[in-house]
């Protein structure tokens, strides 16, 4: 089975568009020119105008961390500004746990401080909502499954394992140097891939029937990519790249600016 992120989104999105419009600008900040960071602010652009969102777009030169200090202040501080979020990837030299605890809970969106375990966060962080619905939307069963994670990464991988903890689920962390790697892979129910780094993982990697939830994404030769591919989802399911938890992410960042 292809567990395809569109019909989800679609449901998430048609709520949303039933209520009333928050007052207030999304402001997204992008550091750089990351193609894999520019794809995901286009997509949140386009959503934004579908749900008649106010949407800015900050650019920062990566080279002028103090200038994304400063600008993260200032938003902070403006109250026409309902929400902020910091676009992932950053380039080198930009430390994000430093860069989340800047932005106020309030505004806080992406469910950073969530992440970095600030005091009275708001917010959990889209990709982690949207793997845990994803799975719920196809009526997969999270409970009395071995659950890998593979890798802890500051999005996806240490908070989807922290949330699922909180659930009392048996999830738990594939690090590469893990002797065992391949071993632990091919004995989990679900597995969420979570590396960043495009891993060439095909069906032989997986127990059969295995659910295999991809949300890595890395540029390649222009195209976006996962760490996984299947040839048969009779076999193996899968949440591919692009068009499995990406749309779910990006209406659990809206869903999150709507409540």
């Amino acid at each position: 089975m292809i567990l395809f992120g569109k019909p989800v989104a679609d449901k998430i999105f048609e709520e949303l568009q039933s209520k009333p419009k928050p007052a207030g600008k999304f402001v997204a900040i992008q550091i750089g020119a990351n193609p894999v960071s520019s794809f995901y602010v286009e997509k949140k652009r386009k959503i934004a105008q579908m749900l008649n969102v106010d949407f800015e777009l900050v650019n920062i030169s990566e080279n002028s961390a103090s200038n994304l200090t400063e600008k993260i202040a200032m938003l902070n501080s403006d109250p026409s500004v309902k929400s902020i979020m910091v676009q992932i990837p950053l380039p080198e030299g930009f430390d994000r746990e430093q860069i989340a605890a800047k932005i106020v809970n309030e505004k806080d969106v992406d469910g950073f401080s969530y992440i970095i375990g600030k005091e009275d966060s708001i917010y959990f962080p889209p990709t982690v909502l949207a793997i845990d619905e994803l799975l719920n939307f196809y009526n997969i069963s999270k409970e009395d499954k071995k659950i890998l994670i593979v890798g802890e990464g500051f999005l996806v991988g240490r908070p989807l394992h922290h949330f699922w903890q909180t659930k009392k689920l048996d999830s738990e962390i594939l690090k590469k140097e893990d002797s065992n790697y391949f071993e632990k892979l091919k004995s989990a129910d679900i597995v969420v891939l979570a590396t960043g780094a495009g891993l060439k993982l095909s069906d032989d990697n997986f127990k059969e029937h295995a659910v295999v939830i991809d949300a890595s994404t890395v540029s390649e030769n222009g195209a976006i990519k996962g760490d996984a591919q299947i040839n048969d989802p009779s076999m193996v399911s899968i949440a591919p790249v692009p068009g499995g938890v990406g749309p779910v992410t990006i209406a659990m960042l809206f869903k999150n600016f709507f409540n």
